[in-house]
């Protein structure tokens, strides 16, 4: 079926369902405590229940139930996001509605911000490595492009992690948590105002966990920021923050059969597949970002700048990358409330620069064992060899927005909004040396191609919000956004086009007294999407395929009781089903010296579930005693783009929650996989028939302590 006609169908039930449910006048309702306000979907704020997308937002009462080690602890569950971890540190994979399908490291086709500056770079590359998790105040998660807002890359959806601006702080925290594995995480803040006219925050953090259950798998972090805020005579306001980190991350290799076998009779993995023993991440970052706000009449402006400085050091399969990262970006944005027609409006435009320069390294690992014939068996450690490639690479990033937010009544908003961006690629080198897969080995090579690449293109939105009751919203929406291939990608394989992403959605939002539900149903046709082929000895490569299909329905919803005696009590539920299909997606494999075309056409995308359920029970008593329960079931995948096998995921990996807060403290107990269950957190299947597996962590546990003062 056609798009055009499921957005006439969508929107035909859409005006249906205003026709014959007209508007009585009753008393309004007031909000559930979990509706929360939106900042990102649109860039005004908004409750979500009038935002016409898909909107997820996690508060400060549930962050402060888990550890905050990961950002997996808080958007775990939420309908239509996948997510996990090969270390249980910071490291993340983040899927939204199957974007970010083909990350092998770090977040991808999903726009990141901090207080709603940009981490993601212009390629569409996050990195979680610096963000100090334990200043996150809320988490909002959008779902689908919202490119129009937010720029080429945020096809998938947008993430914004939002701390406490030092205006809103006072006093200080200081938090130990003490776990398994020696599993420690340390945080200290403190907050204050120089004449009532500065307000700064002060915070410095340490995350580590020997993780020994598995081979190769310790993390640490150091972190420390400056956050300031000024409120000047006129009443604008300046905003700023500074930080530090340096971050090692061990990641660990996948598992073969008989590894896994044993891992899941024993809850350990000391042993992990591959010559490659050694990746990481070795991280020193510095992030800087200023944020101005002024009023002057109907006009509101809003410019951001902000620097991100990266040294890294990355051992991966085949060498070792040393990359120096500068990456600079600004954004002016200004919002007019006005009347149009007689109707209330907020205009809001801007434009978006994002410059990004790395020079890279890359050395041969100084340390291995290899066979009589030269083939490379086993690395020994992450040392750096002889260098044998440099690249510098340049990507720049200009985008122009506009979107205009109108109430023709007060039961309509309309959103309407267009977004162009320009994306200019400059990747240039010399190699003398590389790792052949097919030998195993080092072999001379010729210099790499220079690759010059310009892409662009328009980002159309439109969104619909009726209010059928006063505490249910109907809406409707059509996006289109854009996903260039990164740098990396690009590199690989300088033929790949920029993905094009259309969602036509239409959803239910339910606010009463005390319960609440979002449930949407999408369709969502994807042009050139980049897949990954998973050839032999894990080695990856990225082709466009020629479209795929993805469409899907979410429901989350909570009950909290309305009752005195049992005030403090929460139930809650989500659930997610996908049907996701290559409609047009021929595969390259090896066979032997030949490399042949397998038409996927009609096969299910790999690794996404059909099926996604979560549910969570919490009580908080007046006397400060607090329980949670929550539990997960992920539904069997197929494990290759061939769908030759299918994986049978796993139900109900549960985690559990009991502390106590009395003034000023508060201690906290957390149990991850409380029933131990030993599982696979993806599975995997190359094009020669061979599985790896990525387990999941047993048991752990963690007590923390907190002091405000």
């Amino acid at each position: 079926m056609k798009s055009s006609s499921i957005f006439f169908a969508l929107l035909a039930l859409f005006v249906t369902l205003v026709v014959s449910n007209p508007v009585t006048a009753q008393e309004p309702l007031p909000a559930h405590e979990l509706d929360q306000v939106s900042v990102t979907a649109t860039r005004i704020e908004r409750k979500t229940a009038e935002v016409p997308a898909s909107v997820a937002v996690v508060g400060n009462k549930a962050i402060q139930e888990t550890p905050m080690s990961n950002i997996k602890e808080v958007i775990r569950g939420i309908p239509g996001v996948l997510i996990d971890t090969r270390n249980q540190g910071y490291d993340s994979r983040i899927i939204i509605r199957g974007a970010g399908l083909k990350a092998r490291y770090g977040v991808r086709d999903i726009m990141v911000l901090l207080d709603g500056v940009p981490i993601t770079d212009p390629d569409g590359l996050t990195r979680l490595d610096f963000i100090d998790t334990q200043l996150i105040d809320q988490v909002e998660v959008v779902k689908g492009p919202n490119s129009t807002l937010w720029g080429a890359n945020a096809a998938g959806g947008v993430i914004n992690m939002t701390t406490k601006s030092p205006f809103e702080r006072e006093g200080g925290v200081a938090k130990v948590g003490v776990g398994d594995y020696d599993t420690r995480n340390y945080h200290l803040s403190y907050s204050d105002d120089i004449a009532e006219t500065v307000y700064y925050t002060l915070s410095g953090s340490r995350r580590e966990s020997d993780n020994s259950w598995r081979r190769w798998n310790e993390f640490e972090t150091n972190q420390a920021s400056l956050q300031g805020a000024m409120m000047l005579d006129d009443g604008s306001t300046v905003e700023s923050y500074v930080g530090v980190t340096s971050a090692d991350i061990q990641l660990p290799g996948k598992l073969n059969e008989s590894q896994f076998a044993t891992y899941q009779a024993t809850g350990k993995a000391l042993e992990t597949d591959g010559p490659w023993q050694y990746s990481g991440r070795y991280s020193d970052i510095f992030f800087v970002n200023a944020k101005y706000t002024k009023e002057l009449g109907p006009w509101e402006f809003k410019p951001v700048l902000y620097l991100n400085k990266w040294a890294h050091e990355h051992p991966i399969t085949g060498r070792i990358n040393d990359a120096d990262t500068n990456t600079f970006g600004a954004d002016l944005q200004l919002n007019r409330n006005h009347r149009l027609a007689g109707m209330k409006g907020i205009l809001t435009f801007g434009a978006t620069g994002r410059w990004d320069d790395q020079e890279t390294d890359y050395y041969r690992y100084a340390d291995f064992a290899t066979t009589p014939g030269g083939r490379i068996t086993e690395v020994l450690s992450d040392q750096k060899g002889e260098l044998i490639e440099t690249q510098d690479r340049r990507v720049d990033l200009y985008g122009f927005y506009v979107q205009e937010s109108l109430r023709p009544t007060d039961r309509w908003i309309v959103d309407m909004g267009l977004r162009y961006d320009d994306i200019q690629m400059d990747i240039t080198g010399t190699r003398t040396e590389e790792y052949s897969y097919s030998l195993g080995r080092y072999v001379p090579a010729e210099d790499p191609v220079d690759v010059r690449k310009n892409f662009s293109g328009f980002s159309p939105r439109i969104g619909l919000t009726y209010l059928i009751l006063e505490w249910l919203n109907l809406y409707t929406n059509f996006s289109q956004g854009i996903q260039t291939p990164t740098e990396g990608e690009i590199s690989e394989n300088p033929d790949l086009n920029p993905v094009t992403v259309q969602n036509y959605e239409l959803g239910l939002k339910a606010r009463a007294r005390s319960w609440m539900f979002d449930s949407a149903v999408y369709y969502s046709p994807v042009e050139d999407e980049v897949v990954q082929v998973i050839g032999s000895g894990g080695d990856s490569q990225y082709v466009n395929s020629g479209e795929t299909l993805k469409q899907g329905f979410e429901f989350s919803g909570a009950w909290s009781a309305p009752w005195q005696t049992l005030k403090g009590l929460e139930f809650g539920a989500g659930y997610s089903y996908t049907n996701y299909t290559f409609e047009d997606f021929s595969e390259p494999v090896r066979a032997g010296a030949a490399v042949v075309n397998m038409d996927r056409s009609g096969n299910t995308l790999p690794f996404i579930p059909r099926h996604q359920y979560s549910l969570y029970g919490r009580y908080r008593h007046a006397s400060g005693l607090k329980f949670k329960l929550e539990t997960f079931s992920w539904g069997s995948y197929y494990v290759d783009n061939a769908n030759t096998e299918k994986y049978e995921g796993y139900d109900f990996v549960t985690n559990a929650m009991v502390g106590y807060e009395k003034g000023p403290f508060q201690v906290t107990l957390n149990v991850d996989n409380l029933f131990d269950k030993y599982y696979a957190v993806e599975v995997e299947k190359d094009t020669q028939g061979v599985k790896r597996y990525t387990p999941a962590a047993p048991r752990s546990f963690i007590v923390r302590l907190a002091y405000h003062f």
